[in-house]
């Protein structure tokens, strides 16, 4: 295992490109194969307290295309040193349902990247209701002059509302201080330099970052769909960058965490919609595919740890819920089927 020490301070070069990323991978891709194994009933346990969670939700890259890709430094590296969840599933085809499942524990109807309104409960009223503190931070929310937060983007954008799920409910949508808590990615900078930092913090890359792309651009256009390992290794630079930040503020301790997750596998031209891969779990059979799920925590003895319990985006909104004492949602109520990632967040004897 690489010391603590010397793994923050790769972490903080690991945008560089060429022999280090080599070098990088020659020594964690052994460790992440070697380290996928189960957890027994940990799962099981109840999920420690945190008093900060981030989430941070990337676009249609499947669990093969970056483990062991020379072009995700950053992911391997954190898949190595952190938490892994092995066999981790999307809940649907395609983006928006996912969104919908990781906030309010089920479809709800939403089975399309259409504009919607849903009156549902969600975990914004869960926080709330709880007395817990929350921000979504959308990346180019404000991008080429757009001032409305339940626009639909049109053309070759960067910001996508259907990777925003906050603005499909109806009470986020009808209530002004809901809506300020959605705000643009550059003020979690601020955020985490002032420590006002929320209990719960999403996060959404936009189209260029999250490995999703644009189209109209063609070729020359690096954020274009056809550019698909530039898309990979400009997300892996953002995760380095985002976590790096977050891991380097003030409010990073041992009670802190962030869970980085896929919405969905690969688009390869098979399958409904495109997309070949519909293994799924947890409630939600067929699924989105299987992709890679990083649990990182503060605890500063936590090693290396994977997990092969089956888990989704259900699981991950149960983790929040666990930590922070919300009860459940929908699928989360499925106690038999739906666990939350105790054995990748808590504390090990």
């Amino acid at each position: 295992m690489i010391p603590r020490g010397r793994r923050l301070r790769l972490l903080a070069r690991l945008g560089a490109a060429g022999a280090l990323t080599l070098t990088l991978l020659a020594l964690v891709v052994p460790q992440v194969l070697a380290n996928r194994g189960g957890s027994g009933d940990e799962n099981r346990r109840q999920v420690r307290h945190f008093d900060h969670i981030f989430v941070i939700m990337m676009e249609n890259t499947g669990f093969d295309s970056l483990i062991g890709n020379a072009n995700a430094p950053f992911i391997n590296a954190a898949a190595a040193q952190f938490g892994l969840a092995s066999d981790y599933f999307g809940v649907t085809h395609p983006s928006q349902p996912n969104y919908i499942a990781a906030t309010s524990g089920g479809l709800n109807g939403i089975v399309d990247d259409n504009d919607h309104t849903i009156n549902v409960p969600n975990i914004v009223d869960q926080l709330e209701g709880h007395h817990q503190t929350w921000k979504a931070y959308m990346q180019s929310i404000f991008a080429n002059g757009n001032t409305d937060k339940l626009a639909h983007a049109a053309g070759n954008q960067l910001y996508e509302r259907k990777h925003n799920p906050f603005v499909s409910y109806q009470d986020v949508q009808t209530n002004p201080a809901r809506l300020a808590n959605i705000v643009d990615l550059s003020q979690l900078d601020t955020d985490l330099a002032s420590g006002h930092v929320p209990n719960y913090a999403w996060i959404s890359p936009d189209q260029c970052h999250d490995m999703h792309g644009r189209g109209g651009g063609g070729a020359a256009d690096p954020c274009d769909f056809s550019n698909e390992q530039n898309l990979i290794a400009t997300g892996d630079a953002f995760l380095a960058q985002t976590v790096g930040a977050i891991m380097s503020s003030k409010v990073w301790n041992d009670e802190s965490a962030i869970l980085i997750t896929w919405d969905e596998s690969d688009f390869t031209g098979t399958g409904p919609a495109g997309f070949g891969d519909t293994r799924g779990c947890c409630d939600a059979v067929p699924g989105g595919g299987q992709v890679v799920t990083l649990a990182i925590t503060g605890d500063k003895h936590a090693g290396p740890r994977s997990s092969d319990v089956a888990y989704n985006h259900y699981s991950l909104l149960a983790t929040v819920q666990d930590s922070f004492k919300l009860g459940c949602l929908g699928f989360t109520c499925d106690t038999a089927n739906v666990h939350p990632m105790a054995d990748l967040v808590n504390k090990h004897d």
